[in-house]
């Protein structure tokens, strides 16, 4: 019998690094926070311009066109935005292999890991996106075909078809959901082997990636019900009022400054969400790959014991 992972060290790979590397999270968090601060204070003309639109053609008109000329620059934080989801989701896998040594740098690097993590996950979600447009066309020539056949049997054998396509796709989906991790740990492009540890797993790693879908949702719930608790503690604990007629942007300037400290407040539990994400993202599927690469299901050594917090120093 083919050895597979162990589900619940999977499962709870995100809650081990959590409580071993608060540090860390909070520092990935706050990196990707930083980025998205800077991202909106962009956008702050076209909120300012809609604000004071006569109605909400003009707002939208506005919006669109401030939109449109910051494109190159929106489109240039995304990149980056997506460089420092590489460099968090490859930290994260680090310290989920390595918890028992502490990182200078806090696992962060930008070397050939990450160029081969980036690599597989562009590669395979392209091939997965061709061969899902692919069928989608294919359903579309079928569609044609039986349509002088008669409405209602087209109809069924579409729906048919769709939920097959569905089907494959997340088949598909979950079968190279492992390349990633194998090519971070393998140190090469480890297409075969991702590809053939995922065999003979696909209802486990179903499995794990809808608790992980749950347990994301249930997080970001919470995280944006303490951001909105504090900016409400902020708001009606100083009394403050939202102004009834807004001309300009002017108009928000007295609640600038009291909403300062409360906006500050909410650094803090943004950071630690957005690097429990990232550790939500990269350790189950770690520890899974892991597993199936050393061949058996025994325990991720993340299990094992590690200092009960993050250390600046150099690992010995």
């Amino acid at each position: 019998m083919k050895p597979g992972f162990s589900f619940n060290d999977a499962v709870g790979a995100p809650f081990v690094l959590l409580r071993r590397r608060p540090l860390s999270l909070f520092v990935w968090g706050l990196i990707m926070a930083a980025l998205i601060a800077a991202f909106y204070s962009l956008m702050i003309p076209a909120l300012g311009s809609m604000i004071v639109a006569p109605d909400r053609e003009a707002a939208f008109d506005t919006y669109l066109t401030e939109t449109i000329r910051l494109q190159a620059t929106v489109n240039g934080m995304n990149v980056a935005m997506y460089l420092v989801m590489l460099l968090t989701w490859t930290a994260a896998a680090r310290a989920t292999l390595s918890p028992g040594r502490g990182d200078p740098f806090l696992f962060l690097r930008l070397g050939m890991d990450e160029v081969r993590v980036a690599v597989t996950m562009i590669a395979v979600f392209f091939i997965w996106y061709i061969v899902l447009i692919v069928m989608v066309l294919i359903g579309v020539g079928i569609g044609l075909a039986l349509w002088s056949q008669g409405h209602a049997t087209t109809i069924g054998v579409l729906i048919a078809y769709g939920l097959l396509v569905f089907a494959l796709s997340v088949w598909g989906w979950l079968r190279v959901s492992l390349i990633a991790p194998a090519s971070l740990i393998l140190k090469r492009f480890a297409f075969t082997e991702g590809w053939a540890i995922a065999r003979g797993q696909m209802w486990k790693l179903l499995g794990l990636n809808l608790v992980i879908w749950i347990i994301y949702m249930i997080s970001t719930i919470l995280i944006y019900a303490a951001v909105g608790a504090i900016l409400a503690a902020g708001f009606f604990g100083q009394g403050l009022v939202w102004p009834h007629d807004i001309d300009s942007v002017a108009d928000l300037e007295p609640l600038l400054r009291p909403m300062l400290l409360p906006a500050l407040g909410t650094v803090i539990p943004m950071s630690l969400g957005f690097g429990w994400v990232m550790a939500l993202y990269a350790a189950p599927g770690v520890v899974a790959a892991r597993q199936l690469l050393d061949g058996i299901p025994a325990p991720a050594a993340i299990v094992e014991d590690a200092p009960p917090v993050d250390t600046l120093q150099p690992s010995q």
